[in-house]
């Protein structure tokens, strides 16, 4: 334990020495990583001496033009060089957001498309232009710590809501096609007659929580075996694109396709209305201090309010 205490401190000791290092090793010269680092040539030549002298090894060999590492320095470069990149990219992020507001929304591609795209317009004229929208569409929820979304939006269980969580549309699903497709198809009176249609499915991911045509039949009581394969997309918008072009019969999930619905693109198939225990939940870090996510949350909230669900 002693050791890594001395080592902690002298890493404490010298991280402006490393950071003016990692900067010559980049420009090759004294000149290049002064200027960038706001410092004299003299001074970074004095921090790279002195971190040489407490590390006991030359970082640099000095020549005519520049310097170019030796072998040991090539080795610390190798170690310090990604680790310099990633603090200096999230601080400069970091920054950047200080003084320019910007709201990151990780959504799944079906909400993005159906529900959230229609009302950015909105969005931006009442909370204003200056805040920088940013949707990141996605099957999967986010890895919070590498893609620094400010706000979720994905499908989920409803137990595992947290605090400050709100359901914004739970999961009702039904069977929809276009007219023309139906028009076509011997009459369908209820669930059991689309066992052995020409489905269209979203395929989805392990982890991806959404009702599948196996789990609405399954919720129905229908365990028919289907003697037909699936026309299967990785995007919901390709679903209801083949579904109004006539090419199936697909999943809609209600609070997404009413406009479809209300235009007569599609038509409900049959009287069948599958809820489930899971729906698009929406999160955020409520200790974030930031006042656009905050804003982007709760206009969000305010606009599902009729179906939100907050954790008290």
């Amino acid at each position: 334990m002693s050791d890594i205490n001395y080592a902690n401190r002298k890493l404490a000791q010298n991280v402006v020495a490393l950071h003016a290092f990692e900067q010559v090793a980049r420009f090759g010269n004294f000149t290049g990583a002064a200027e960038a680092l706001g410092l004299t040539q003299s001074a970074v030549s004095q921090k790279v001496k002195s971190l040489e002298v407490e590390l006991g090894v030359a970082l640099f060999k000095r020549e005519h033009r520049g310097v170019s590492l030796t072998i040991e320095g090539q080795r610390l470069l190798n170690v310090v060089h990604p680790a310099m990149s990633q603090m200096s990219n999230s601080v400069a992020s970091m920054l950047e957001r200080k003084s320019r507001p910007r709201v990151r929304i990780s959504a799944d591609f079906s909400f993005a498309s159906f529900w959230l795209l229609p009302r950015l317009s909105h969005l931006r004229s009442e909370l204003g232009e200056e805040i920088e929208i940013q949707i990141l569409a996605s099957q999967v929820p986010p890895d919070k710590l590498a893609d620094d979304c400010d706000i979720t939006i994905h499908v989920g269980p409803c137990g595992h809501l947290r605090k400050g969580d709100v359901m914004l549309l739970q999961e009702k699903v039904i069977a929809v096609a276009s007219p023309g497709f139906l028009a076509n198809q011997s009459k369908i009176k209820s669930a059991h007659d689309l066992v052995d249609q020409q489905l269209l499915t979203l395929s989805k991911p392990p982890t991806a929580a959404w009702q599948t045509w196996q789990g609405w039949f399954g919720a129905l009581g229908i365990q028919d075996e289907r003697s037909r394969n699936y026309i299967s997309f990785n995007n919901y918008d390709m679903v209801t694109q083949a579904a109004v072009s006539g090419e199936g019969i697909a999943l809609g999930w209600l609070g997404l396709i009413d406009h479809l619905l209300n235009d007569g693109s599609l038509v409900q198939v049959s009287p069948e209305v599958v809820v489930s225990e899971a729906g698009h939940i929406m999160s955020r870090d409520h200790e974030s201090l930031l006042q656009g996510p905050s804003l982007v949350f709760d206009w969000i909230a305010d606009q599902a309010a009729s179906l939100e669900t907050i954790v008290k």
